[in-house]
């Protein structure tokens, strides 16, 4: 469940205390709700209800239900930068597929409480959907920033920028099946492991 961001409300208040919690608990809602539904259905008296609140408490808070999705991006992109740190500078290349492996295990693993709005950032920018578009890429500018720093560490120079947008789009996609006990009869650590092999593959030969 994501921590608190402290922001303004849709008037520019800063809340106090007991209204952040209100806000927090809109939030958690709404991803909770994310995790159960798909995001075109969810409504706002749906969010309120499941508080236990009003929609004219909600609107206090929030816009609409893409500012919820948008704010808890902000979350997203935080912990996706804190779980990458250690690899931004593409060393984790040089250990082969050991090292692709820890990478991909950092970037499931920091996205593993925020998977809700993972799917729908990518669902929803691949529409073209400006705010969501912009989100999306602020959340895997790290991970495209690792890919990169990790081929030009392998191979000094310019590095195939499909190469590395093709596995950001790979993990992205790869998030939404996280929890699934099986797809195509492949457990989570096998499926993960194929992504590894992936990264290593292409890593190594993003600047051919």
């Amino acid at each position: 469940m994501p921590t608190r961001v402290v922001t303004r409300t849709p008037d520019r208040r800063v809340p106090h205390e007991r209204g952040l919690q209100t806000r927090q608990r809109l939030m958690e809602a709404t991803i909770e709700l994310l995790d159960a539904r798909s995001y075109r259905d969810i409504k706002v008296v749906d969010i309120a209800r499941k508080v236990g609140t009003s929609p004219a408490t909600f609107y206090q808070y929030f816009p609409d239900v893409e500012d919820v999705v948008l704010e808890a991006s902000r979350l997203l992109v935080d912990e996706t930068k804190t779980a990458l740190d250690g690899f931004k500078d593409g060393s984790w290349s040089s250990d082969g597929l050991p090292g692709a492996t820890r990478l991909v295990d950092a970037v499931l693993d920091g996205w593993s409480g925020h998977l809700p709005v993972v799917r729908v950032l990518t669902a929803v920018a691949a529409e073209g959907e400006p705010r969501f578009y912009a989100a999306y890429i602020a959340a895997t500018k790290p991970l495209s920033k690792a890919l990169t720093a990790a081929a030009q560490t392998i191979t000094p120079g310019r590095v195939r920028k499909e190469v590395v947008h093709s596995l950001v789009c790979g993990l992205t996609a790869a998030a939404g099946h996280e929890n699934a006990g099986s797809v195509q009869g492949l457990t989570k650590r096998q499926r993960r492991q194929g992504l590894a092999r992936v990264v290593h593959a292409a890593v190594t030969t993003a600047a051919a």
